[in-house]
C-alpha cells in the first residue's frame, strides 16, 4: 500500500475541545434554520463554510498524516457533526428513538409479547424474519407504548436563558474565555438584529467599566477585542463583517461619544416645578459629564493598546497566520490617529471645562502611544515638528487649567499634563 493510500485510510479523530464545541454549537441554530429552508443544499453549504472557518481558527487535528484530501475529509466530518447533532435534537423534540435497520432481540421479544393475546387458549401468532427492513420503524413506534407515553409526559428541556445586556456586562466583569464571550455576543446579535447590532454590546462594555472603576479601561477593551477575533461572518456592523465588525463598532462609538452637548435647561410650567426641574437637570448634567470623561479615558485606552490599528493587524494575521506580531507601518499608524489628533487640538478651544479634561486625557495618550511606537521602530529621537506641536498643545492646556473652577476636574488635568511632560522629557530632545 502506498503512503498516499495509507494517509487516506487513516481515520480523523472525532473528539473536540470545549472551545471548538462552543464554536460549532454557536452556528447550529442557523444550520437547522437553513436545513428547513426552501433552497436545497443551503444547509450543507453553510456547514462547509463554517468548517473552513473552523480549520482556519483551530487548524487540523494533531498527529494526522496530511494529504491532499485531508482538508476536504475534515470539512465533511464537521458537516456530519452538524447533520447528526441536528438530527438528534429533532428526534429528542419529537420524543422518538433513533431508528435502526437491525433487529434487536429484546425489541423483538417485547413486540411479540405485546402482540400475543392474554388468553392461553387463543392461537399463537408467530413472527418470522420475512418482514421488510423498512417496517422496523413501525415496530419502533409501537414497541413500548408506556415508554412513549412517559416521554410525552416528561417536560421538555427548558431553553437556555436569552443573552441580555446585563448578562453581557457580567461576562465582561467575570473575564470569561474569549471564545465563550464571542458566542454570547453572537447569540445576542442573532436575537437582536439591526444595522448596528454591536452598539448594545458596547453599552454593556461601558457599564462594566463604570462598575469596575478601579480598573483601567484598557483591560476591558482588550477583553472585547480578544472576543472579536472569534466573530463569524454572521456578525455585521455598519458594513463590516466578522472580526472587523467589532473594530468598526468600537471606533464608531468612540467618535460618537467624543461630541459634547450640554444639557439644555427645562422650561418650567409653573414656579412650583421650577426648583425640582432644575435639580433634575443638574443631576442629569453631572451624570453626563462623568460619562463623557469616562469615554475620554476609553478613547485614551484605545490609543494605548493600539485599538485604532487593530483592524490592520487582523487583516495581516489573516493573510499570514505564521506571524504572531505585526509591526504597524508609520503611514498606517499616523492615519489611525488623525481623529484623536484633531480632537485634542480642537477641544482646548471649547468653552466647557469637561471638554478640556477630555482633551487633556487624549493628548496624554497621544504622546505616550507615539513614543511607544517610536521605541518599537528603534527610533531614538522624535521629529522636531512633532515635539513642537505637542509642546504647544500642552502649553494651551496649561492656560485652560488656570481657568478651571472645579477642583476634581482640575486635578485630573494636572495629572495628565504632568505625565505627558514627563514622557516627553524622558524621550530626550
Amino acid at each position: 500500500m502506498s503512503a498516499r493510500s495509507a494517509a487516506r485510510s487513516k481515520p480523523l479523530p472525532k473528539s473536540y475541545t470545549e472551545q471548538q464545541l462552543v464554536f460549532l454549537r454557536s452556528h447550529l441554530a442557523e444550520y437547522e434554520r437553513r436545513s428547513h429552508g426552501p433552497v436545497r443544499g443551503d444547509a450543507k453549504k453553510f456547514a462547509l463554510e463554517r468548517a473552513a472557518e473552523f480549520i482556519v481558527r483551530f487548524g487540523l487535528p494533531e498527529n494526522v498524516d496530511v494529504s491532499h484530501d485531508t482538508d476536504a475529509r475534515y470539512k465533511e466530518q464537521l458537516y456530519c457533526w452538524y447533520k447528526n447533532t441536528s438530527g438528534r435534537n429533532r428526534r429528542k423534540a419529537d420524543g422518538k428513538p433513533k431508528s435502526s435497520g437491525r433487529k434487536d432481540t429484546t425489541e423483538q421479544a417485547q413486540w411479540e409479547q405485546f402482540s400475543e393475546p392474554s388468553s392461553s387458549s387463543s392461537p399463537t401468532i408467530t413472527f418470522t424474519d420475512t418482514t421488510p427492513a423498512n417496517s422496523s420503524n413501525a415496530r419502533a413506534h409501537y414497541n413500548n407504548p408506556s415508554s412513549t407515553l412517559a416521554n410525552a409526559l416528561q417536560p421538555s428541556p427548558s431553553p437556555p436563558p436569552p443573552v441580555t445586556i446585563n448578562s453581557l456586562r457580567e461576562a465582561f466583569l467575570a473575564n470569561v474565555d474569549s471564545s465563550l464571550l464571542a458566542a454570547q455576543i453572537q447569540s445576542f446579535v442573532i436575537t437582536n438584529p439591526s444595522q448596528l447590532p454591536l452598539a448594545p454590546v458596547l453599552s454593556a462594555l461601558f457599564q462594566a467599566i463604570t462598575v469596575d472603576h478601579g480598573t483601567l479601561p484598557n483591560v476591558y477593551l482588550n477583553r472585547f477585542l480578544s472576543a472579536t477575533k472569534y466573530f463569524s461572518a454572521a456578525i455585521s456592523h455598519a458594513g463590516a463583517i466578522g472580526p472587523m465588525a467589532g473594530v468598526r463598532a468600537l471606533h464608531m462609538q468612540i467618535r460618537k461619544a467624543a461630541k459634547w452637548s450640554p444639557t439644555s435647561a427645562a422650561v418650567p410650567s409653573s414656579t412650583s416645578t421650577s426648583m425640582s426641574a432644575e435639580l433634575q437637570r443638574i443631576t442629569l448634567d453631572r451624570a453626563r459629564r462623568k460619562e463623557y470623561i469616562l469615554w475620554a479615558r476609553i478613547h485614551a485606552g484605545a490609543l494605548d493598546i493600539g485599538a485604532f490599528t487593530f483592524g490592520y493587524e487582523l487583516q495581516q494575521q489573516q493573510q499570514s497566520s505564521l506571524s504572531s506580531h505585526i509591526q504597524v507601518p508609520p503611514d498606517v499608524f499616523n492615519e489611525s490617529r488623525v481623529f484623536s489628533e484633531i480632537f485634542a487640538a480642537d477641544t482646548v478651544w471649547e468653552e466647557d471645562e469637561v471638554e478640556w479634561v477630555a482633551g487633556a486625557l487624549v493628548l496624554q495618550a497621544l504622546i505616550r502611544s507615539y513614543l511607544n511606537h517610536l521605541r518599537t521602530l528603534h527610533v531614538q529621537h522624535m521629529r522636531t515638528d512633532k515635539r513642537r506641536k505637542y509642546e504647544e498643545l500642552l502649553a494651551r492646556y496649561e492656560e485652560r487649567w488656570k481657568e478651571m473652577k472645579d477642583e476634581t476636574r482640575q486635578a485630573i488635568v494636572t495629572e495628565a499634563l504632568l505625565a505627558a511632560k514627563a514622557d516627553l522629557a524622558r524621550f530626550g530632545p
